[in-house]
């Protein structure tokens, strides 16, 4: 390389060109790490469920109504995502759903049987504990996800005819709606309505006499 010379002739020292230092990001596995444990999960769960359906005429039990039920909650979770579906019905849904069903060894089963043994599945926590707490003659004849809903159905059911589970829903959703308007509110309007909130709370914390 010739050395370049300024105009009193002499030469001129070069610096060395440093390029601003590129930092690229370490790749964030973790989602990936997340995705990957979620997907076995959901493997072992499909395949306790097809398990447990196989063995359903020899060996009916309540846990195995409650792996399958799981099972096909997955199942149907992957059909809506799939189509797009808002709920878990319509022929695009159905045909798809029926596809994973297929695939996944849980055939032959009523439709109506599939999706009360889904109801028994999302309300498995609640289930099990009102079942558990009946006499051990009751619980042996409480397998099948039809009798075993309807007879939970009717044991927790309020005066409205609703049950925890709804109520519960209802409840967050009022919340919610109330913590919205109430916010909209000027403060001095919105005042009143948080004291008499925080009073109902204080009211309901006071124990009975």
């Amino acid at each position: 390389m010739r050395d370049v010379l300024n105009p009193l002739g002499e030469v001129i020292e070069r610096v060395p060109v440093s390029l601003a230092a590129v930092r690229f990001p370490d790749i964030d596995d973790e989602a990936e790490r997340r995705e990957a444990a979620q997907k076995f999960a959901e493997a072992r769960t499909i395949k306790a469920g097809a398990t447990a359906w196989a063995l359903i005429n020899r060996a009916e039990s309540f846990s195995g109504w409650l792996a399958i039920g799981r099972a096909l909650q997955i199942g149907r979770d992957h059909a809506m995502k799939v189509t797009g579906a808002n709920r878990p019905m319509g022929q695009i849904y159905c045909k798809e759903f029926s596809a994973w069903i297929d695939q996944h060894g849980i055939k032959k089963m009523a439709k109506s049987v599939r999706s009360v043994a889904i109801e028994l599945a999302e309300h498995g926590d609640e289930i099990t504990a009102w079942r558990d707490s009946l006499p051990e003659r009751q619980k042996k004849r409480l397998v099948h996800p039809l009798s075993v809903t309807r007879r939970w159905k009717a044991s927790t059911a309020n005066s409205n005819g609703k049950y925890p589970a709804d109520l519960k829903r209802d409840a967050a959703a009022a919340w919610r709606r109330f913590v919205a308007c109430v916010g909209a509110l000027p403060a001095d309007q919105a005042a009143p309505l948080w004291r008499a909130a925080l009073a109902e709370l204080a009211s309901m914390a006071m124990p009975k006499v």
